[in-house]
């Protein structure tokens, strides 16, 4: 539920963006180079490194998959091959599987829709994977793909968000630069605004986290997780009007029970 994760890490909180299938354009040399550097994860075949088993159903039809896509010679082919295959990781819920096919299928046929659907796949990954390291390589990966796309438009305001996310949490100053730059050039972004704001909540420069959310719930006033980080950030900033009237709204506009329980918890104190 969105009430538990407030830390930017885990991106289970930022809302789904649609991506339309944009026209396939040209691919100049220094792209394609920038395509054939992302490689292979070290795992040689991540589906096995899951917990969950595969019946002999699901595995038949990977290994079938991986059969036409080794023996295909046309590209095309190949990289339609590599987009089933990561469909069927992606219902299995092997988010990292799903994302290295992905990959496969853009550097087979490089373009637009194939680069952002691989870098939202690894971007998904990077958003539920729990080490470290495996967290890093991924969102990595998905930097890559998300420049090539955002090279071809720079416009791509949502992208440059998600790329800023997985600078997370190494290099948090410079997602926040980008962040800010998505913001300068679309100041109603949704994504921009509430990431900056729960970035300003978690450094406790709370008074940033109102401006930030506050901008957000006046532009995108359905955004119900927008709308109670407003709360909090009036609370923790010490106007305790604002955050009682926001506490209010917030049980009027969300009738989840854990939000209920956590609102009524704060006004409690705000007595």
């Amino acid at each position: 539920m969105w009430l538990s994760k407030i830390i930017v890490t885990v991106v289970a909180l930022i809302l789904v963006v649609v991506l339309y299938l944009l026209p396939k354009v040209v691919v100049d040399n220094e792209q394609q180079e920038n395509v054939d550097a992302i490689s292979e994860p070290a795992t040689a075949d991540m589906a096995e490194s899951h917990q969950r088993s595969l019946s002999e159903e699901e595995e038949s039809a990977i290994s079938n998959l991986k059969e036409e896509l080794g023996f295909s010679e046309n590209p095309e082919k190949s990289a339609n091959f590599a987009d089933s295959l990561a469909g069927l990781f992606t219902e299995l819920n092997y988010l990292d599987s799903a994302a290295f096919y992905y990959g496969k299928a853009a550097e087979l046929e490089p373009g637009m829709s194939r680069w952002l659907k691989a870098g939202e796949s690894y971007f998904e990954a990077y958003s539920y994977a729990v080490e470290s390291q495996e967290q890093q390589q991924l969102g990595e990966s998905a930097r890559q793909y998300f420049k090539l796309a955002l090279d071809q438009d720079p416009g791509l305001n949502d992208v440059k968000a998600k790329t800023a996310l997985t600078y997370l949490p190494q290099q948090p100053m410079q997602a926040v630069m980008l962040l800010r730059e998505v913001v300068e050039n679309e100041p109603s972004n949704e994504l921009g605004l509430y990431n900056l704001g729960l970035l300003s909540l978690q450094s406790q420069q709370f008074d940033k986290a109102v401006e930030r959310f506050k901008a957000l719930t006046e532009s995108h006033p359905e955004h119900l997780e927008g709308q109670f980080y407003l709360a909090v950030s009036y609370f923790e900033n010490g106007e305790r009007d604002r955050a009682r009237e926001q506490f209010e709204m917030v049980k009027a506009l969300d009738p989840d029970p854990e939000v209920l329980t956590t609102v009524e918890e704060y006004l409690e104190k705000l007595k």
